[in-house]
Order: C-alpha cells, then structure tokens, then sequence
C-alpha cells in the first residue's frame, strides 16, 4: 500500500475520536446467484411513488407480495438480492423451502433461508416468480418499521428519479428521459466492481483520498461513509490506530480488536462530487468479499453523498446524477488533511 500524498499543508489532526459505532444496516451480499435466473419481470412504464425516510435517512417505498401489504422496503444499492424479515415472511405465511443462501454484511456473516414469491410490487412494476432471502428480525425493526430490503435483483432495469420536495420517486424501466434535463447536476459514472473478485452486481465509483484513487461502493442503505484501515495505511490517521491498540491494552480487553473512529476530512472527493468537512467512519471489512475481505482499499459511500439534494439512479446505464448543492449550505468547521506520516 502506498502511502497516500498530502493534498494541503500540514495541519494537527482535529475531531479524531474513538467511536463505537452501532450499524444501522450492514450491507448484504449474497452469493449463488445463479439460483436466481428465474425471474420473470414484468416492467413496461414509468410511475410516480411516494418514500419515505428512516430516522436515519434511508429512503423506503411501499411494496405489495403475492398482493398481500403494503411493506415498507428499504432501497439498498449494496444488496445484492431482496430479502424479508423473518416476521414479514409469518406474516405472509411463507415457507423456508428455498435453498439456503450465504450472505456476508461489514460485520457479519451467515447462512439464511430463502423463499420463492409469486408476486413481488412496486410503483406498478411487477416481478414474478421471484426468489427472495429471509433474515433475522434486527432488534430496532420495531422503531424504523422496516418488512424487507429491495436490492440490485430488482434495480438492474430500473431508473429512480427521487424529487425531495414533495417525498416522490419515479421508477421507470429504462425511459425515454431528457438527459439534457440533468446537464447541470453532477454526473457520476459507475462501474462493476474493480477488484478480481466476484462482482455481485453491486456498482462502484472512485474516491480520492491524497493522490490515490480508491475504489468506492455506492450503498444507500447505509446512513454513514466508511474506509477501511488498509485504505489510510501510512498516514496521520493510522497513528489513531495504534493508539487505540493501546489503549485497548492498557483496559485489559478481551476478544478480537476491532478499532474504529470517526473523522471529518477537510476536503474529499468522491465520483468527481466535490465534498468538505465529510464524515467517516474508518473500520475494518473483514467479513466483506467485495474486497476480498478487507485485503484491499473501500470506500463506502453512503446516502451522506446526496447532502439532501435530488439525485437520480439510472442502473441501465451505470450513472448517478446529483442536483447542484444550494449556495447557502454551510460548511462545518474542524476537519482534518490526510497527510503522510513524517
């Protein structure tokens, strides 16, 4: 690993402090996706629909199965496949005949059952005979209310067009859309995942950490930016985590040591979007195969990028489109440069 470049001059390292973060919602990779090919959607026209949010900032959308709801799903572009709850699948009285599927979160992994539905709905789009995973309840399902996970199984045809003014988003299948309407927000192309691993049909972007360009996974089922360690290998930042180690130590703790913190960095750029006084939180993803289980540099770029704005996900055609940031946001103070270790 490189030692990253320093992008300013040399400034103390602000705001730096250890967090033991709780994840609202790991991402979910599902592997034998073959298993899958049956799917038979039925997706002719474009639709307005209303979403609503998480106390965290998610976005969710109504969904009916085999007719039966409405469910609130979550949009989570770092999920490979859809996926219910176990106390969703009861409800529509289920069974767990499919085959059982491993899945891998940032911290967690397991095998889990699946299901196969008739129905699957949403915004008017149909998809038939669908195969879908059922997870453990989380243990806050009951304050966000959340029946299930929509993912990339179902978004590969699709364009969302979210507008937050009135809490709508157009869900179309590959439309005719003026691109001309979108010439002055910021375009982000994307991409397969660049790593010789599988590609889980997730889709990635760069992020620019000093003069490196790291590989970047566009999740918004995350309410939170991540890097991983490796990603910061040699910089002011990696001394925090030898100071953690100590610390860690010096507490007499047991078990595995997992470190993490939050910074704020002064200036990042992700996907050519331009980004100050941005928040990460810097962790390990040992358990994720998207970088071959933390052996190479991730950044995690979650629904923090849109600052609020309207964004578009045209998946056909790998490109993200954000709205111009409003003049009079403000910008946060105490960020930190990444800088080399001297």
């Amino acid at each position: 690993m490189s030692t990253l470049g320093s992008v300013n001059a040399i400034r103390k390292l602000i705001g730096l402090f250890a967090c033991v973060f709780v994840i609202a919602f790991s991402t979910l990779i599902f592997t034998k996706s073959e298993a899958f090919a049956n799917t038979k959607p039925n997706l002719h026209h474009s639709q307005w629909t209303s979403f609503e949010r998480t106390p965290n900032g998610q976005y969710t959308i109504e969904v009916t199965i085999n007719g039966g709801g409405p469910f609130k799903f979550l949009i989570d572009t770092a999920a490979s496949r859809t996926s219910i709850f176990n106390r969703t699948r009861l409800r529509l009285k289920l069974d767990k005949s499919g085959e059982k599927k491993f899945i891998n979160g940032i911290t967690a992994s397991s095998f889990r059952p699946s299901t196969s539905v008739d129905t699957l709905e949403f915004a008017g789009h149909v998809f038939r005979d669908h195969a879908i995973i059922i997870l453990k309840d989380w243990k806050n399902n009951d304050a966000l209310k959340i029946d299930g996970i929509l993912g990339m199984d179902v978004f590969s045809e699709m364009v969302f067009a979210f507008r937050h003014n009135k809490s709508r988003v157009k869900i179309s299948r590959r439309p005719k859309f003026t691109k001309s309407k979108y010439r002055s927000w910021r375009k982000l192309k994307l991409m397969d995942n660049p790593y010789p691993v599988e590609k889980f049909g997730l889709l990635f972007t760069y992020t620019k950490l000093g003069d490196l360009r790291v590989p970047t996974l566009l999740d918004t089922g995350s309410n939170f930016s991540a890097i991983n360690w490796v990603s910061v290998k040699g910089t002011n930042i990696s001394k925090e985590r030898r100071r953690l180690r100590e610390k860690w130590i010096i507490q007499g703790s047991i078990g595995e040591f997992k470190p993490r913190v939050r910074i704020r960095l002064e200036q990042t750029v992700i996907g050519g979007v331009r980004l100050k006084n941005h928040e990460f939180i810097i962790m390990n993803f040992d358990n994720f195969p998207v970088n071959n289980y933390g052996k190479y540099p991730l950044v995690i770029a979650g629904i923090d990028l849109f600052e609020g704005r309207d964004f578009v996900l045209d998946f056909p055609e790998k490109n993200l489109y954000i709205a111009r940031k409003p003049r009079n946001i403000s910008v946060r103070p105490n960020a930190t440069r990444i800088q080399p270790n001297r």
